[in-house]
Parts: C-alpha cells; structure tokens; sequence
C-alpha cells in the first residue's frame, strides 16, 4: 500500500500547576502510518511488550553472573559474656583418675574479617540455563513482534471505520441536501394545488428518516474517533485529524494466489517452534543434572583475640588464616527426582511438537478462509457498487418525472428509499472488504513483518 506522507505534527500544551499538570487538547493530522507508528511507541500492550524483553534481557544477564567470579565478605565480632568451659581430666593436674576439670579457654572478644572467593568451572545445568535464558529473551522479542502484528491490525481497522463512517456521513447529508431540495419544492406544488398534501408527507417522513440517520452516524463517527485513539495509546480528548481517504486504499478487485505455503511468516508458528526449543533445553538439562559440578574456591581471613575490645588499636595483634580448595559435587540418589523431572519435560516435548503441527494447520486454514472472505468480500462489493449506480439512476429519472409531471411521488419515496438503502449496502460491504483485506493480510504473515 501506498500512503500520502505528511509531517506529524503534536501541540501539547501543558500549563504548570502547584501540585498537578493538566494536559490540554492537542491536534494530530495522522495518516494510516503515522497512527501505526504512534500506536507502536504509545499504546499499552506494546509498553508491556518491550517491557518483557527489557525483563528478558536483565534475565539473561542475571544468569550468566553465575558463571562469573562470587565474591562476599564477612565481618564477625563476638562478645562472650560467659567464656565456654572445657572440662578436661582431672588427672593432667594431678588430681584422681575419672574426675574432671572445668577449664576456661579463650578470650572474651573474638573478631574475624573474612574474604571468600568462588568460580564454577563445570556445570552441565548452568550451561544448558544460560542457552534457555537466551530462549527466554527470544520468546519476549517474539511476543513482541505478535503484538505489534495485533495493534497494527487494530489500528488499520479502526482507521477505516472512520474513513467509511466519514463517507457514509457525506452521502447521507447529500441525500438530506437532495431531499430537502425536492420537498420545499413539493410543499410549494401543495401550497399552488398542484399536488395533494400526502406527497408531500411522504416526502417528509423519509426526510425526517434521512436526519435520524445523519445524526446516528455523525456519533458513529465520534465513537470510531474514540476507538481509534484507544488503540493507538492516545488520550481520548486529544484531537486528531486523517489525512487519508478511502481513494488511497487499494482493493484490488483479484485476490492473488499464493500457491507457497510458509508458515514460518506467521509470528504463532516461530512462537511455537520457540516453545518446543525450550521444551528440549529443559530436557538437555535434566540429561546434565547427573554429571558432577566442579568449582574453585577460597578464603582469607584475620582474627583478632583479646579480653578487651581494641580491634581499631595499633597493638592490636591479628592472626590470618588463608585457604584455596575444589570442591565436586556428584549427584548420587535425589529420591528419583530428576528421572521423574525427566518424565516430565519429555511429554513436554512432544506437547510442544504436536502443538507446532497443530499451529501449523491451523495457520493453512486461516489462510485459506481469509482467502475466501476477501473473494466474497470484494465480489459483495462489486455488486453493491452497481446496485448503488443504478439506483442513483432510478433516484435521478424519477425525479426527474415527478418534476415534469409524469410521475408520481410514491416513486420519488420509492426511488429515495432504495437509493439510501443501497448506499448503506455500499457502505458495509466496503466495510468488509477492507476488513477482510486486513485480515487476509495478517494470515499470510504479510501485514507487518519487524525483524
């Protein structure tokens, strides 16, 4: 599709306030790409969207700081009120064998500074963890991708309702204009006797319809603008103006036939090829649970003794101790936890496969409904288009023949009646057809395609 392009122009004005600020109307004269770009940056779905690969991203980095260097340390300052008692054997001292002497050993304040250090060599786990965390932040860019893929699709649909509301509020004052027209000259034909006053209360009666209609879809109109500030993000009181018309929407009157089915266009499928290739890390990952861990790790420590607290004393004497060692950990009965987990994640799995087929299917028969609807769609709209030309035609000559006095005012009514009625069919079934454009659109994967 080919669009007019224009600058996009906001007026906010935000008057300041002690303690709030009260954002005034603002005008926005938006084409259909403008309103789709302002929804992608604006609307809430999508803040939420790029929220979780913000999320996703942070994950990411969380867990490969696993696999980095851990560092801590400690600080331990210990007041014993009561010395801890020793008893040792009596008999040291040279007292009788079998008795025991209460001995109290150590200082009153004990204070230790430690530093421990650790870094993971091996983990099967960890190392299947950081590819799943990656799937994790690809599945948040995905989603992203589907719901810009919806609010696009929202978007457009919203902004031709307005266009063919816009239009059908055009024809309808034009036919008000017209009949308006015919009856002050009726009521004038009724005032000389040229006419009985029944024709001219017909007349009336469809004006008084055609006003009806005019004001029902003038708030038409309205609520369309509504719906589509909401799915653009927009606040409902600012303004906005299209600079589109329904002129510039192609609806080519053939729908072409794509006989290559690619499924991998549509966002559901790579979403759901996605979900089965975390399914199997999970179950790469439970394969590794059983193989041992190995990691590297170390201490330094100072500590300080005494029977007064000095430790911020110069003569204060401190004792280091330092150690290095590696420590494996190999798993040897978990009460068969992993093999159930493993269960698990296998049937996982295949639920992810079958789900892949399934999606797969059901992407071949959304494309070929949608197919058929717009077939329909724009074969409805041809004939509703000719149904329309012919009955302005019959409008046209029976006025005409009413004027000259060769006709009667039941086929003016008449010819009015169906002239306004076949426009309304105009007006829906090209509804429909750029609706259905959209959606057959969306199903081949070719409405909006962001890497």
């Amino acid at each position: 599709m080919i669009y007019k392009r224009t600058h996009l122009l906001f007026a906010l004005l935000l008057p300041a306030a002690l303690f709030a600020q009260q954002k005034k109307d603002s005008v926005s004269h938006l084409s259909l790409q403008q309103s789709i770009a302002y929804a992608l940056d604006h609307q809430g779905n999508m803040i939420n969207a790029r929220y979780e690969v913000d999320k996703a991203t942070a994950k990411v980095r969380e867990t490969v700081g696993i696999g980095l260097p851990q560092i801590s340390g400690t600080v331990n300052i210990q007041d014993f009120l009561q010395i801890p008692t020793t008893l040792i054997p009596a008999q040291f001292f040279g007292g009788p064998a079998g008795t025991f002497e209460p001995v109290k050993f150590g200082t009153q304040y004990n204070t230790t500074g430690e530093l421990d250090a650790s870094q993971l060599l091996f983990d099967g786990s960890y190392i299947v963890g950081l590819e799943a965390t990656k799937t994790y932040k690809e599945l948040s860019q995905k989603s992203l991708q589907q719901t810009s893929i919806q609010t696009v699709a929202a978007v457009t649909k919203a902004y031709y309702t307005i266009l063919v509301n816009h239009w059908k509020l055009q024809m309808v004052i034009a036919d008000v204009n017209r009949l308006d027209t015919l009856l002050n000259q009726t009521e004038q034909m009724y005032k000389s006797g040229f006419t009985e006053k029944m024709d001219w209360e017909r007349l009336k009666v469809s004006y008084n319809n055609l006003k009806t209609q005019e004001k029902t879809i003038g708030k038409l109109v309205n609520l369309s603008y509504n719906l589509l500030k909401f799915q653009m993000g927009m606040q409902l009181n600012d303004s906005i103006t299209l600079t589109d018309s329904l002129r510039s929407v192609p609806l080519s009157p053939e729908v072409e036939k794509d006989t290559s089915f690619r499924p991998e266009n549509r966002i559901e499928y790579s979403l759901a090829q996605t979900n089965l290739m975390a399914d199997e890390l999970m179950l790469r990952r439970d394969h590794y649970s059983y193989i041992p861990s190995l990691a590297l790790y170390g201490s330094i420590s100072r500590q300080a003794l005494g029977d007064q607290f000095q430790i911020f004393s110069a003569s204060q004497q401190w004792y280091p101790t330092a150690l290095i060692g590696l420590k494996m950990n190999v798993p040897i009965f978990d009460g068969l936890q992993k093999q159930y987990r493993t269960q698990e994640d296998k049937i996982n799995v295949m639920e992810g496969m079958n789900s892949l087929n399934s999606v797969k299917l059901a992407i071949s028969l959304d494309i070929a409904n949608s197919t058929t609807n717009l077939e329909n769609a724009l074969a409805d709209l041809r004939n509703q288009q000719e149904n329309m030309d012919l009955a302005q035609n019959v409008e046209h000559d029976s006025k005409i023949k009413y004027e000259a006095g060769t006709g009667s005012n039941l086929e003016v009514v008449d010819a009015e009646t169906a002239l306004t009625e076949s426009e309304t069919n105009y007006y829906n079934a090209l509804f429909n057809a750029l609706v259905a454009r959209v959606d057959y659109e969306q199903a081949k994967g070719t409405l909006y395609n962001k890497k």
